[in-house]
């Protein structure tokens, strides 16, 4: 299908995975035998507990009786035992070779009757700080082993904080800004200075568009990784700041659910069900199924969203080995859509509350809503070749599109007017398939233990745009002063759009992404580990092809004439092929053995550009300016930092600096010709704490410094900081939860959000600014049920977000939980 490409790529890969496999085949590890038992405290069997060696893939469960066996690798190990998709129990264990370890009855203390979800979650200690996870390094790994900065929130943390979105359950991610993106459109999260609103979103490790809205219903836990990771998880899907990794829930042994309903201000009514069950008697198939309904008015006059939607996952134990996996996940959003603030140079002011726009109006109308639908459908097959060695085989399908959604774009006139225009788009349909195949496995030079991960994928992305010009259509012009505006409604905008001759434009592309990465660990020693891992990539950008039948001639209500008419256009723009190499190396020592690490990483991101006009040299003339193929633009990081887990784990923190470094951008030298001479630096540190000072008591602080400048651009923007970009940001939660006693499950918690001021447009001084939000929870936790109060921006202050849009004000949610 690619030529002599792909055949020499087989042939590397070929290679490469019999250079691995050598030494497995050589070197096999001798084994040895764990059993014991598992009951609860009023002595019954815990069956279909899982057992399983921390940090390793191997594992088992709890038959019928209460007993277990797991055989593995010679060596020391901490034996897990969770229940529930919860750490119930942690005991070490030494395994060696050929000898069967005998390990005590392990007693979970909670009774058979109570041992729900959140019971269960009480015995964790330091519940919140659940960083370990084989996703961030597509392998077994641990936080004190991984030489990258990383957070995790868990569901616990999202149910606990009453999140109602994407955005609030998010809130305490360290030095992250996160929003509705810059046209109210899907999500975007601020990182270490760049945003991931264009790429930087996976679902279980495979890439989705972020215009496609992530839901929270159906989320186990969110990850979000810092800095440039293209070498494990692809460019097309990273940004130079990190990238987030949405995990969904899968199904478990036990039956359980709950079903949670929140009600509030705002006309805020959200209902969502979980429920886990076992699909036959000897629980080889299991599932798991999801619902949310819900409806909002919003704060402003208009502004009422509403949504549906319902995901499954089913898990089938085809063998003894084998593991499929299926899930789909459907997601419909219907709200108004405003883009963010344009013109903000025409305005005298300096920032956002010297300004009169009205708080509580809406530019737009309920009648113009957008209605969009995201699906994502997945499969996965897991298998274990041999005691050291799993293949994962998976795939993914997600489409994020609608049908003549509108988007409102406010174009400031003056300090006195805006000119509400709009934008239509007919038809919009994102598309990714992406297929995935991992394989993991250990082994042994000598004495030295190793951890690799060997990997392909191929991606398959299709654009079609078909949208109304001209762009930015004119609506009306209202006064910042009236009362009252002229409401927005789709018939006009209908209307507008047929009594113009002029059609409809279209944009369709697509590309295709083949890639073949490897990930060694090797540890040197029990305390010093290096990892060393590489990704081969292969883009293939297609023909995009664009239609525009020409704009009209706009004029203003005085007859002055802001846009000329542009004639009929159709365009090709020629595809083409880069392929480029992408590294990672990271080191990690532990100066206190599973308690302190130091690390440093150098990695690395990339995004592939297009040939244009453009010339080689500054001193070039531009008129002589002809077709260049560009370089992919690079992003290096370098990072340095310590992590921490104290107190038997009830301190988590990470300490952390990093140093991004962004070469070969394209710089105008004159209109429509371009260098590729630019360089742009983002400088950070970032300070993330999970702590459980005493039983009950949990705390969630972050803090973030950047500093993010163009070291090297045109003229203008040379030395500034970019647009929506803070220096500091800050989160903190802390919250108590009796767990004795009368009082048992009575809880409460306060925390904050504050994000530094930032600018609007690099080009002028105009800046959103900064601003600390307050919020608040009391609520009683029992095993069958939670009553739950949650108050949102306490303090009732006004605030914007990095576009321009005005956020909620004092906010009142009430939670209620069944559980089963």
């Amino acid at each position: 299908m690619f030529g002599n490409f792909t055949q020499q790529f087989l042939k590397v890969t070929l290679t490469i995975s019999i250079l691995i496999l050598i030494p497995i085949v050589l070197l096999a590890q001798q084994t040895g035998i764990i059993q014991g038992e598992v009951y609860t405290i009023d002595g019954k069997p815990l069956s279909y507990a899982s057992i399983r060696l921390k940090d390793t893939r191997y594992n088992t469960a709890v038959d019928e009786t209460g007993h277990y066996t797991l055989t593995a690798p010679v060596g020391k190990y901490v034996l897990q035992v969770t229940y529930a998709n919860y750490t119930v129990e942690e005991v070490p264990v030494t395994i060696q070779s050929g000898q069967t370890l005998q390990v005590d009855r392990i007693t979970v203390q909670s009774n058979s009757t109570q041992l729900r979800e959140v019971i269960v979650s009480d015995i964790q200690r330091n519940k919140y700080a659940r960083k370990e996870t084989q996703d961030i390094a597509r392998m077994p790994l641990a936080n004190l082993e991984n030489p990258q900065a990383y957070s995790v929130i868990t569901k616990e943390l999202i149910m606990e904080t009453a999140a109602t979105d994407y955005v609030s359950a998010l809130g305490q991610v360290p030095s992250a800004v996160v929003s509705n993106g810059v046209n109210d459109s899907g999500n975007g999260i601020l990182l270490r200075g760049f945003s991931t609103f264009n790429s930087g979103m996976v679902r279980n490790g495979l890439p989705v568009n972020t215009r496609a809205v992530s839901e929270i219903f159906n989320l186990e836990k969110v990850e979000v990784l810092k800095g440039p990771s293209a070498t494990l998880f692809g460019a097309q899907v990273t940004s130079y700041g990190g990238v987030v990794n949405n995990v969904t829930k899968k199904p478990f042994e036990s039956f359980r659910g709950e079903v949670s309903y929140i009600t509030g201000s705002f006309g805020m009514n959200r209902l969502t069900a979980d429920v886990n069950a076992p699909l036959n008697k000897d629980r080889t198939a299991l599932g798991r199924f999801n619902v949310m309904g819900m409806t909002n008015d919003g704060f402003q006059n208009e502004g009422k969203s509403k949504a549906f939607g319902f995901a499954t996952s089913l898990l089938f134990k085809a063998g003894a080995k084998t593991n499929v996996r299926f899930d789909a996940d459907l997601y419909n959003s219907t709200k108004p859509l405003v883009a963010y603030l344009r013109n903000t140079n025409k305005l005298t002011m300096s920032n956002m509350k010297e300004w009169d726009l009205p708080y509580d109006r809406s530019l737009t109308s309920n009648d113009i809503a957008t209605n969009r639908t995201n699906i994502n459908i997945g499969a996965e097959i897991e298998h274990q070749i041999s005691e050291n060695w799993t293949s994962r085989t998976s795939y993914l399908y997600n489409n994020a599109g609608d049908k003549g959604s509108v988007f409102m774009v406010p174009m400031i006139v003056d300090d006195n007017r805006i000119e509400r225009r709009y934008r239509i788009f007919d038809d919009y349909s994102l598309n990714f398939s992406v297929i995935q195949q991992n394989f993991n496995g250990s082994y042994k030079v000598g004495s030295v233990e190793n951890k690799v991960l060997l990997g392909l994928d191929a991606t398959f992305y299709t654009n079609k745009n078909l949208y109304m010009v001209p762009f930015f259509a004119i609506y009306d012009t209202v006064s910042v002063k009236d009362q009252v505006w002229k409401p927005l409604t789709r018939s006009e905008v209908d209307l507008s759009r047929g009594d113009r001759s002029f059609g409809d434009g279209i944009d369709d592309s697509k590309y295709n992404v083949s890639s073949a990465y490897l990930s060694n660990v090797t540890n040197i020693s029990d305390r010093f580990f290096v990892m060393l891992s590489a990704r081969v990539n292969r883009f293939q950008q297609g023909t995009i092809k664009s239609y525009s039948p020409g704009q009209p001639e706009i004029k203003d209500e005085n007859g002055k004439v802001e846009q000329r008419a542009t004639p009929e256009s159709y365009t090709e723009t020629e595809g083409y092929t880069q392929v480029n190499v992408s590294p990672k190396i990271g080191l990690v020592y532990q100066p206190i053995k599973d308690k302190v690490s130091i690390f440093a990483n150098y990695m690395n991101s990339f995004t592939n550009i297009a040939a244009s006009r453009g010339i080689a040299n500054i001193n070039d003339d531009p008129e002589q300016a002809d077709i260049i193929k560009w370089k992919p633009e690079q992003a290096n990081q370098i990072e340095a930092g310590a992590k921490f887990e104290l107190m038997d784990g009830l301190i988590n923190a990470t300490v952390s600096y990093y140093n991004i470094k962004v070469t070969n951008r394209l710089m105008e030298v004159t209109t429509g010709v371009n260098i590729q001479d630019g360089e742009q630096k983002s400088e950070g540190f970032e300070v993330d704490l999970i702590a459980n000072p005493v039983r009950g008591w949990n705390i969630i602080a972050g803090y973030g410094y950047n500093d993010n400048k163009y070291v090297k651009s045109e003229e203008g923007i040379l030395g500034k900081t970019p647009a929506w970009t803070p220096k500091h940001v800050a989160n903190l939660w802390t919250s108590y939860k009796f767990l004795d006693n009368g009082v048992k499950g009575l809880g409460f918690g306060a925390g904050f959000n504050y994000v530094d001021k930032v600018l609007m447009n690099i080009a002028d001084d105009f800046y959103i600014p900064s601003y600390a939000v307050i919020n608040g929870t009391v609520f009683y936790d029992q095993p069958k049920y939670r009553i739950g109060v949650k108050l949102n921006n306490i303090a009732n202050i006004k605030y914007w977000d990095m576009y321009g849009k005005p956020q909620r004000p004092f906010e009142f949610l009430a939670n209620l939980s069944f559980k089963f």
